[in-house]
């Protein structure tokens, strides 16, 4: 080994040991989970004092078999990527002047090369690089139809590796993926709580998906790439009625009916469609995925939603090409969901929209099995501010609403 500076962030002989272990039992074969488990299992017994592998975020550079990364923290619990790779192979052409660990000739091979870059939340690019070239499975994506316990940590770079594990243990046992983060309400920037939430996706090795939603009130500036966007449509102003179609739909309307639903939620719901093409234009712009949902946020207004406001409103935004993916209705501040809860299921299931709830401290094992039935397994349950942080409370909410 090489002579290395005392100020290196780990043990370069500790490093080493990881280098040979992943070569050993990676090379010339697919890098599957099989493979991470083996490794991660026989990586237990190595004696490390100055190095916190996480096993599952293991890739292959994308251009050169030969060459590993592997999230680890160092000696003062300093978040890094290590790449490790034969001399053969040349520096990673992904990440730029990485720090090296050092360089040692391995027993039954050639020699080998370690580098480190910072990768912590704070560190954007690095992560960004890594889920957009490495793999892009690390990477939010739409919900679906699936059923997602979204968590909004005020303390993101701690909450969010909790829930990861905490939707790791779920999928174990009920072979569901719940996994879903959120931006909480308060003085968390969104884009702390995305970049927080991609890394401790890729510590954890989370390759299953999961959705990342941002509430957002206008298009100023750029957000990162979330796969959900909530729009709060609860907007005081004019629109025309003749904007207004509903023909065709299971309720029907008086003139006076849509006349009064139009002024109270036409200018929230027209900014919302301008919004959302705003957003596809951006996404378009910055080359990322046009796919994302639209999540319809009615939660701000002042009186519980009727299924007659929330038929109006997605259907007023699926006619003019806009249609919600997820629609939050206001179910009251109450420790039980409005009466009419079981209709507004419906009514959001006839426009194969998925019924997003705020998810409320009182909300007991038969609230949640209520939502449960109603939804029919589709439903989006948000779990932000001290709730997120509860220990043990995402397990609770699951068991109730998956079994």
């Amino acid at each position: 080994m090489t002579p290395v500076p005392l100020e290196l962030p780990l043990r370069p002989s500790e490093a080493s040991q990881l280098g040979n272990l992943i070569l050993d039992q990676a090379e010339r074969k697919p890098l599957t989970g099989e493979v991470r488990n083996r490794i991660a299992a026989r990586g237990a017994v190595l004696r490390l004092e100055t190095i916190t592998p996480y096993f599952g975020s293991l890739e292959r550079d994308p251009v050169h078999p030969s060459a590993y990364y592997l999230a680890v923290d160092g000696a003062q619990g300093e978040p890094l990527l290590l790449y490790l790779a034969l001399a053969t192979a040349p520096t990673s052409s992904i990440f730029y002047k990485p720090l090296l660990i050092g360089r040692t000739r391995r027993a039954n091979g050639p020699e080998m090369v370690i580098n480190a870059v910072p990768f912590g939340p704070s560190d954007r690019e690095n992560l960004a690089k890594f889920a957009a070239q490495v793999n892009t499975a690390f990477l939010p994506r739409p919900q679906g139809s699936r059923t997602a316990i979204a968590v909004g940590s005020l303390q993101p770079q701690a909450g969010l590796p909790a829930a990861f594990a905490a939707f790791r243990a779920i999928l174990k046992r009920t072979g569901k993926n719940l996994a879903a983060t959120c931006v909480p309400p308060g003085a968390v920037a969104a884009a702390d709580v995305y970049y927080a939430g991609l890394w401790a996706a890729i510590r954890a090795g989370w390759r299953e998906g999961y959705s990342a939603c941002a509430r957002i009130d206008a298009a100023a500036e750029p957000l990162p790439p979330f796969s959900s966007f909530s729009i709060d449509a609860a907007r005081d102003q004019p629109f025309t009625p003749e904007e207004v179609d509903l023909a065709g739909t299971m309720y029907e309307f008086s003139p006076d009916e849509i006349m009064r639903l139009t002024r109270r939620f036409g200018g929230g719901l027209k900014a919302t469609g301008q919004l959302h093409e705003t957003i596809r234009q951006s996404r378009s712009a910055l080359k990322a995925s046009r796919t994302f949902d639209l999540e319809l946020a009615l939660d701000g207004t002042d009186h519980f939603t009727t299924p007659k406001e929330l038929l109006f409103c997605l259907h007023w935004l699926r006619a003019r090409g806009h249609a919600a993916q997820l629609v939050a209705p206001n179910l009251g501040s109450a420790d039980e969901p409005a009466g009419n809860f079981e209709e507004l299921a419906a009514v959001a299931r006839h426009y194969q929209c998925t019924l997003s709830i705020r998810g409320r401290a009182g909300y007991g094992p038969d609230v949640l099995e209520r939502i449960a039935r109603a939804t029919a397994g589709r439903v989006h349950y948000t779990v932000a501010g001290e709730l997120a942080d509860r220990p043990g409370y995402i397990d609770f909410v699951a068991e109730h609403l998956v079994g």
